[in-house]
């Protein structure tokens, strides 16, 4: 984010008004508000202004503000603001040059005003960059609920509908895939990030989402790189000879734009599974080495 600083900030760094009054002539930055300045020439965005006003004002970012500078997942400045309140002490850090709640505060904000699927999207980036805990969220609840905090509810509904233990997810779409995924009939909550070993335990892959029970694990294509296909291809076979599963494949097209057909197609993948007997890697081969000695001779004896 483009630098925001104060009349006071440019003092301490040596700058007389005159100073600030030539920076603003040369375009090297700009006024905002109650002499708060942008760095370069170029308009500012929506979050420079918000930015800017809680400079202005003297006070802390909060809420939806305070979502968009700790980067959570879904969280944008568009919507109604945040309900305005004390928050206890020690809850604020400083983001992007300007005062912030934490992501604690944050998210304890966000569940005012945002849907039950966005704020847990919101939750799972937030654990994931271990700005707060399941345990910490929950432990707040019952202080929460005496003080009639909005959204209290919203963040008991969406942390018990959270596998426990489950670690946190590794993007959006997996969350959105989660999400689609709990509302299957007959499709369990999916196991995170399974770990799959070949003979001996060696290391194939780690799986976005599996279903260990039923035999079938989902792969999520997100903005790929140049190799990335050829890589997923090899992956995916790998996982397979490993385990025997049954493997789906899906785009965030697929997930954020066309839910209905997507859970369509999950369904039909898990009752398909379900119908496959358990099976187990083929004897010499090693999912991570190819065929073992054994089983190479055993090739060689069909030649």
């Amino acid at each position: 984010m483009r630098r925001l600083f104060t009349a006071d900030d440019a003092a301490a760094m040596g700058y007389s008004r005159a100073a600030l009054r030539w920076g603003e002539r040369a375009g090297r930055w700009q006024r905002m508000d109650r002499q708060v300045y942008l760095d370069g020439p170029e308009p500012p965005d929506d979050i420079d202004r918000a930015r800017a006003r809680v400079l202005a004002a003297r006070t802390v970012a909060r809420g939806r503000l305070a979502g968009v500078l700790h980067e959570l997942d879904a969280v944008t400045l568009t919507g109604p603001p945040s309900r305005r309140g004390a928050y206890p002490s020690g809850h604020v850090v400083r983001v992007a040059g300007i005062p912030c709640v934490d992501g604690h505060q944050t998210m304890v904000d966000l569940a005012a005003v945002l849907d039950d699927p966005t704020w847990e999207q919101a939750l799972e980036s937030a654990l994931r960059k271990r700005l707060t805990s399941v345990e910490a969220m929950e432990a707040a609840l019952p202080d929460l609920g005496r003080a009639r905090m909005p959204g209290t509810t919203r963040m008991r509904r969406v942390l018990e509908a959270r596998p426990t233990g489950a670690p946190p997810t590794e993007s959006l779409l997996e969350t959105l895939m989660v999400q689609l995924a709990r509302g299957i009939d007959g499709v369990p909550d999916p196991t995170r990030q399974h770990t799959v070993t070949g003979a001996g335990g060696a290391f194939v892959a780690r799986l976005d989402l599996s279903w260990p029970d039923l035999g079938l694990f989902v792969e999520l294509d997100g903005q790929q790189h140049k190799d990335q296909p050829v890589y997923d291809a090899r992956r995916e076979t790998a996982v397979v000879a490993a385990t025997g599963w049954l493997p789906g494949r899906f785009t965030w097209r697929e997930v954020a734009h066309l839910p209905a057909t997507t859970s369509r197609r999950l369904a039909a993948l898990a009752q398909q599974a379900g119908r496959r007997p358990a099976r187990e890697p083929a004897a010499g081969w090693d999912a991570a080495r190819g065929p073992t000695p054994r089983g190479r001779g055993r090739q060689r004896g069909r030649r």
